[in-house]
Order: structure tokens, then sequence, then C-alpha cells
């Protein structure tokens, strides 16, 4: 995928932005922005983020996995279960450094993971990878 199409997908799609560290939510917002992205939305939970699912097309998920109300982890076995939002790209931040942890992620279904604390440029790499699956 070249730059300019990448742009171009970034321009088009609806990404939610899902975590509790309004720092966390920013930092991915700019690195987001700097790719491109127009149409960012945030949600600082797991239950928020489900409401926004339900009301809203979402193209893209980046969500954290710990999070009061609703785990990432939560909302990533909710996202998986339904019919319309399964097919949807889900990118999990976490701090977590257990493989359990990231193998339940794994067995639900991620698309991908990034550790925290990470650089833009990673989360860049990821991101621009989903886009792939992305129509």
């Amino acid at each position: 995928m070249s730059n300019k199409e990448t742009t171009d997908k970034l321009k088009r799609i609806n990404i939610l932005v899902v975590d509790d560290m309004e720092s966390m939510v920013n930092l991915v917002k700019s690195c987001l922005l700097s790719l491109g992205a127009e149409k960012i939305t945030t949600a600082t939970n797991g239950a928020n983020a489900w409401s926004i699912l339900n009301k809203k097309d979402i193209d893209l998920i980046i969500c954290d996995w710990d999070m009061p109300k609703m785990t990432g982890f939560g909302l990533l076995k909710l996202v998986r279960e339904s019919e319309m939002h399964k097919h949807i790209p889900f990118l999990l931040l976490t701090a977590a450094r257990e493989k359990k942890l990231v193998m339940d992620a794994l067995e639900a279904g991620v698309s991908d993971y990034l550790a925290k604390p990470f650089q833009p440029k990673e989360l860049s790499f990821r991101v621009v990878k989903l886009l792939r699956k992305i129509p």
C-alpha cells in the first residue's frame, strides 16, 4: 500500500480509540492524524465503546486492555461475538507483559497488539498493516 493509498484510506475510515487515560488517547490521536486520519471517535472504557459501536459505523478499533467498567478484553469478546462487528480489525494496547494475557487476546480474535510504552512509529506501522484488512 503506497503512502497516498494509506492516506486516502485513513481519510475515509472511522476509527475508534478507547483508553481511560487522556494522555494515551491524545498520543494515539496525534499519531493517527499525522498519518492522515480524519474521523476519530474516542471512548473512555469498553462500555462506552460498545455503545458507540452500536450507533456508528466503525472501521478500526484501537483499544487499551485495562480500563474500568469494561476492559479491552471484554470489548474484544463482545465485538468478536457480534455478527455486525466481528469483521472490525482490533488493535489492543497493553502494558501487560504476561504471555497468558496476550495468548487470551489472540485466542479471542485480536487482530494485533502493541505493548506499552510504544513509539508512535510502532503504532503507525501496526495501523497501516491493519488497513489492508479494511475494504
